[in-house]
């Protein structure tokens, strides 16, 4: 009758090595690479080495998604530019550098390409 209090002591002092062990994997558990930080603690975590990496990896932030660049426009072939032609239209621009041209220039004022 003396033992009975003490009969969860043994699974206690099984189950904090185990939540140490498999920390990296808990702290993890909502991470988009789940499974490749739980494999890793799983089998390389009795070593300390793999234990600190998972851990780290599982701390580490996300990274951002990047937003989408707006589409640049193709450039086509460069012409000579022509007082009222279509080169001298508003939104043309440099087939070198990309940088908008004034109208009647012949030159890239930018970097100086043949327009």
């Amino acid at each position: 009758m003396l033992l009975f209090p003490f009969f969860h002591l043994p699974l206690i002092f099984l189950l904090i090595p185990l939540l140490l062990y498999f920390l990296p994997a808990l702290l993890a558990r909502h991470k988009s690479d789940f499974t490749s930080i739980f494999l890793l603690n799983l089998f390389l975590g009795w070593t300390f080495i793999g234990w600190v990496i998972a851990l780290v990896w599982a701390l580490s932030a996300e990274p951002q998604p990047r937003p989408a660049a707006a589409p640049q426009p193709a450039a086509g072939p460069s012409q000579p530019a022509r007082p009222g032609g279509p080169a001298s239209a508003p939104g043309f621009f440099c087939s070198s550098c990309g940088k908008p041209f004034a109208p009647g220039a012949r030159f890239c004022s930018s970097c100086g390409a043949p327009i």
